[in-house]
């Protein structure tokens, strides 16, 4: 099986459903005829995380992120730094081939990251939505409450405490979540009439969403990107097991992006 495999694949996974001719789904190093001989799939294609790949056996990488850091591969301006430009060394001197696997993951239902965030956050099934955005029957639970719901949801990745913008006595019936850095909270009051909103640290305009939350009494939790994305970097681990049961893959866990210092810490 060659790393071409891999990503035919998973493009074959979006044959029902219209996938955009201008994706970053594409490879980003390394030859598509190279034989794999082990998967790895991580949220971020950091060094580390290659690093840790090639000691698992792995010579193929599927990255959600981009691997430098631009997510149309406007690759020219960041290269002129030594720094990743020493990146890129290791990455060909590796042999790795690095394969972006982000728009289909976005969208592809069930075992794609909308539906998997709201798994991870135990939310039942979705009421409303669209492509990126789910809606759910909260039950009528206090803000609070449902903050503290999630946070619980996301300390096993590295975020044990969420923001809460807005008054956490607010009853909720209608949350929405979104994807990664798509979670629009303005579209969502408009279009889904909902009490609250959960939304990455990078997906919202965060002075004035955070500003109309409070003021118009529909609050927000506030999650990191990375932590609403890795249970579906793990879903997408294990399709890629059961559809290459001869290849290891190895999924490399990824935690929340920041750590919280207080004054005494």
């Amino acid at each position: 099986m060659k790393a071409q495999d891999v990503q035919d694949y998973l493009q074959s996974l979006a044959r029902h459903w219209e996938y955009p001719t201008d994706t970053v789904d594409t490879f980003k190093a390394g030859d598509p005829q190279v034989v794999a001989r082990g998967i790895a799939v991580g949220w971020m294609s950091y060094t580390w995380a290659l690093q840790r790949a090639l000691d698992l056996g792995c010579n193929v990488f599927i990255t959600h992120e981009p691997t430098y850091y631009s997510h149309w591969d406007n690759d020219q301006d960041i290269l002129r730094l030594a720094s990743v430009r020493a990146k890129k060394r290791f990455i060909e001197e590796s042999g790795l081939a690095i394969i972006r696997c982000h728009d289909l993951w976005d969208q592809i239902k069930d075992i794609g990251i909308p539906d998997s965030w709201g798994q991870l956050l135990a939310l039942g099934k979705a009421i409303d939505g669209d492509t990126y955005i789910r809606v759910y029957d909260a039950g009528g639970r206090r803000a609070g409450d449902l903050a503290r719901h999630v946070a619980r949801c996301t300390a096993a990745y590295g975020q044990p405490g969420v923001q809460l913008i807005g008054s956490e006595e607010k009853i909720i019936r209608r949350v929405s979540i979104g994807t990664g850095a798509i979670t629009p909270y303005l579209e969502c009051v408009k279009r889904f009439a909902i009490d609250l909103a959960i939304c990455t640290d990078d997906g919202m305009d965060y002075w004035r969403d955070g500003a109309f939350a409070i003021d118009m009494d529909i609050p927000i939790i506030v999650v990191n990107h990375m932590v609403s994305e890795e249970i579906g970097l793990q879903r997408l681990a294990e399709t890629l097991s059961r559809q290459f049961p001869t290849v290891p893959v190895h999924h490399i866990a990824q935690r929340c992006m920041y750590r919280l210092f207080g004054g005494s810490d």
